[in-house]
């Protein structure tokens, strides 16, 4: 059978697939944005607590908990981006832009909610181009912030 044919007869399910996957990426993004607030909230309180306690090790511990929720927010940036590529593909498989993502609706078997395997190195590649987004500066500023204050003390 034809892909176009296949996706005119599939068109409404394909449809309810993009809504599925902008709620899937909206999600994504909601859980990026709760976890830089929890790790600053995390990092205030340490820092607060380490300049009242006058206690270098709560310094250490604010800077290891922040990066450690800094690479989880990575991953989900990281999912965003690769459900964002799957939303991209649907897209323009819908509106008929470019016939080699056509041979993609086969390749998905019309399923664009389930990510395509990556082999090891890209997505640690596709990872660490992640963590070099500027969504992760806030992290950078932090940490760097850490560090001042701890030669400092």
């Amino acid at each position: 059978m034809d892909n176009r044919k296949l996706i005119a007869e599939n068109r409404d399910f394909l449809i309810k697939q993009s809504e599925m996957l902008q709620a899937i990426i909206s999600r994504m993004a909601s859980n990026s944005l709760t976890i830089k607030q929890l790790g600053l909230t995390l990092w205030t309180t340490l820092l607060g607590f380490g300049f009242t306690n006058k206690t270098k090790s709560l310094f250490v511990l604010a800077f290891i908990s922040y990066t450690l929720l800094g690479f989880f927010d990575g991953y989900y940036l990281y999912l965003e981006k690769r459900f964002r590529y799957n939303f991209n593909q649907l897209t323009e498989i819908l509106c008929g832009f470019n016939n080699e993502s056509l041979d993609k609706f086969q390749i998905f078997k019309g399923n664009f909610i389930a990510l395509e395997r990556l082999s090891r190195k890209e997505a640690v590649q596709f990872y660490l181009n992640t963590l070099a987004s500027w969504a992760n500066l806030p992290y950078l500023i932090i940490l760097a912030i850490t560090l001042i204050i701890l030669r400092a003390s």
